[in-house]
């Protein structure tokens, strides 16, 4: 699980910062703007939240995959969370049985939920992300 509040991802900084540079223009003016100076408070960017959420997802995924002895299906949510830039993978916590009973459950779960982020994004590039995963996990699942 995440220790904390994830800052901006380095993806995520460059896109920004490129869109930045893309939306600033020059300015003749030589009273300067208070907006344009720094903020007291790091932007947050709106997609943590989620993005954090759907970690915790793969994470549980990855685990009973891996408890389960599916070796392929731990490898895909593996890297998925890699992707996304998260935390090494969770030490078991249920026995082999009781996690491949979970599994079925586990990844229609994980399915909708990337669905729903693949929609909630705000970040165009991790909407396509999230449907990519979303379509990994519909694939495992037929």
């Amino acid at each position: 699980m995440p220790a904390g509040p994830r800052l901006v991802a380095r993806r995520t900084t460059l896109v920004l910062g490129a869109a930045a540079l893309a939306v600033s223009g020059c300015d003749n003016s030589d009273t300067p703007d208070p907006a344009d100076g720094p903020s007291s408070t790091p932007q947050v960017d709106p997609d943590t939240e989620l993005v954090d959420a759907v970690l915790v997802d793969l994470g549980i995924a990855e685990e009973l995959a891996t408890t389960a002895g599916l070796p392929e299906l731990a490898a895909m949510h593996r890297a998925h969370i890699d992707v996304l830039e998260g935390d090494p993978p969770l030490a078991p916590t249920t026995t082999r049985r009781v996690a491949r009973a979970a599994v079925p459950q586990t990844e229609q779960r994980l399915q909708r939920r990337l669905e729903a982020a693949t929609v909630a994004a705000e970040s165009g590039p991790l909407a396509r992300l999230f449907a990519s995963m979303s379509a990994a996990v519909s694939q495992r699942l037929a």
